[in-house]
């Protein structure tokens, strides 16, 4: 009955699929050389590491924040701005349009920001896009940090500024730099993420010791001044917001120290910052292992927290998938994160498995709805993921995937074969909102022998590890063994007179007692009897004169009135 229930269960799933956070659970396994996501969604490559940008370049490696700005409010038709997580960094942003008659998104403009202005920029890694639709890229060094090791001074321009750990405000439309953030603070920027008050940010440093902060501005929309606090207190209970000095230069140089001194509370590597349904602000803590949330006493004027908590992460949960029920341990590196539409979270992971998990709306750790959307390739990690403004589509990017993953590729929505052997950025929606919908057969040859197992799979996406689009004979006795491929014949001779009846089977496995794979004449007559076992020759004599008629017959019995074995 349970098994039922739990067919049911997925049909009725597999049927709504109206927003993009609908979807049954994909088998929790280990990566492979493929992008595995449900079948009821499916994806577009939008640009690959080594592709041109139409102003000169390339698309560099290393690719994380994947930011959509709309083009006033639009969900199709804006900028998308792709960090390079490199030592000097980068940044390209491109002019994205979304064609509704194809289903499919086109770039028409690609260019690369120059950061002369601000001497360079550096690991670009996470960000966020405000609500005044600029760009926010963070610098996940400090030039403490790495001056020695790369060369860099620690001022280069002279200008009282460290050159490196800040956060970096672009303007998408005209691919520019409008500043370096100081007023935010130096540290080693992940992510941050700005309230819809448009004053208010919070922010984490990616550090052993790193540290939670909140960021109010003086006026709306520019970061250029403002309080700076950091939190101190507990991490499941109540605490404070702590004013750091913030006016000038060496102040501004000096975030890490003054937290420090001030005994602020250390995170283990804090990696993005979101505000959720509720007002709520979660923020990823990659080695912790969890995702904490906490409530602002007031987002300007509150220097309290209330209810900060563990809200996922640091055990097992249990996945529902198409082939049943599996607990999953959560594991280390949660990243990412962004919510969609029905206020599912969705979890990113740089570590164990690197998941996209999604944590359903009304989640809790006594009552847990965890789901895990997608894993990607062998060698790589999920990054950066922002959804357009009606949350139909999801815009991400795929971080260092094995070089080797080019042995298998997969039909994108434009029908292009890709394969995921290189950073590479996407678009993600449900079927019905993302070129066609064509579903292609694949084949289950999880050992890699050439022999698939029955039946076969119907999907536009792959179905999971293991499966290729390739035409394969459908005859794998044993799909862990490579060695094992072929069904065989068995013959049976219950009576063990060494011959069989017909007719023989054909089967991976004995068909039952008395079944062989010993090649043997099918002529046994009786194979209840060990001594009968060959055909008879009979001869039709039906008028008695001891002359037959041809043409003889072979059979176990007379064939009828007149047949003589003489």
């Amino acid at each position: 009955m349970k098994n039922y229930f739990i067919l049911f269960f997925l049909v009725v799933l597999n049927a709504k699929a109206q927003n993009i956070g609908d979807f049954i659970s994909v088998n929790p396994v280990s990566q492979n050389t493929d992008f595995v996501i449900p079948s009821t969604h499916t994806f577009q490559s939008i640009i690959s590491r080594g592709d041109p940008l139409t102003q000169g370049g390339t698309l560099p490696r290393n690719t994380d924040f994947t930011g959509y700005v709309p083009i006033g409010g639009s969900s199709e038709n804006g900028y998308l701005s792709i960090n390079a997580e490199l030592v000097p960094g980068a940044v390209s942003i491109l002019d994205i349009n979304y064609d509704s008659n194809t289903k499919l998104w086109s770039t028409s403009y690609s260019a690369e920001v120059n950061f002369n202005s601000v001497v360079r920029t550096i690991a670009n890694c996470s960000g966020t896009v405000t609500p005044w639709n600029t760009i926010i890229s963070c610098e996940e060094y400090t030039s403490k940090e790495i001056a020695n090791q790369y060369g860099f001074p620690l001022d280069s321009n002279g200008d009282g500024y460290d050159d490196l750990g800040w956060a970096v405000e672009i303007n998408p439309a005209t691919k520019t730099v409008i500043d370096k953030r100081w007023a935010l603070g130096n540290f080693k920027h992940e992510n941050l993420v700005i309230h819809s008050n448009q004053r208010t940010a919070y922010q984490g440093a990616d550090a052993t010791v790193g540290y939670l902060y909140k960021f109010v501005a003086d006026a709306a929309q520019d970061l250029s001044s403002g309080k700076l606090y950091v939190y101190k207190g507990s991490k499941n209970g109540p605490g404070n917001w702590i004013l750091l000095n913030n006016t000038t230069k060496a102040e501004r140089n000096s975030t890490v120290d003054q937290s420090s001194a001030l005994g602020a509370t250390v995170f283990n590597g804090i990696e993005d910052v979101e505000i959720g349904p509720g007002g709520y602000i979660y923020f990823a803590v990659k080695n912790e292992d969890q995702v904490y949330r906490f409530q602002d006493s007031d987002p300007i004027s509150g220097t309290t927290v209330i209810n900060m908590e563990t809200f996922v992460g640091n055990r097992t949960y249990n996945i529902t998938h198409s082939g049943g029920t599996t607990s999953v341990n959560w594991g280390y590196g949660n990243d990412n994160l962004a919510f969609d539409n029905d206020g599912n979270l969705w979890v990113l992971q740089d570590g164990d498995n690197n998941y996209i998990w999604v944590v359903k709306s009304g989640h809790t750790q006594a009552n847990p709805k965890v789901e895990i959307f997608g894993t990607t390739p062998i060698g790589s990690e999920p990054t950066g993921i922002t959804f357009s403004p009606d949350f139909r589509f999801l815009f991400m990017s795929i971080q260092h995937p094995n070089s080797g993953n080019n042995s298998t590729t997969q039909t994108d929505a434009a029908g292009n074969e890709v394969p995921f052997d290189k950073d590479i950025s996407l678009v993600i929606a449900l079927n019905e909102n993302l070129g066609t919908t064509t579903e292609y057969t694949w084949y289950l040859d999880a050992d890699g022998d050439g022999y698939a197992i029955p039946p076969t799979a119907t999907s536009s996406n792959s179905p999971g590890p293991g499966y290729t689009q390739n035409v394969l004979p459908l005859t794998d006795c044993n799909d862990n063994d490579p060695n094992v491929f072929e069904v065989s014949t068995w013959y049976l001779d219950a009576d063990g007179d060494n011959y069989a009846v017909t007719p023989t089977i054909q089967s991976c496995n004995s068909p039952g007692t008395g079944y062989t794979q010993n090649s043997l004449p099918l002529t046994d007559c009786d194979d209840n009897n060990p001594n009968v076992f060959e055909v008879a020759t009979w001869y039709l004599d039906a008028d008695g004169d001891n002359y037959a008629v041809a043409p003889t017959i072979q059979s176990c019995n007379s064939p009828g009135t007149g047949y003589t074995q003489n």
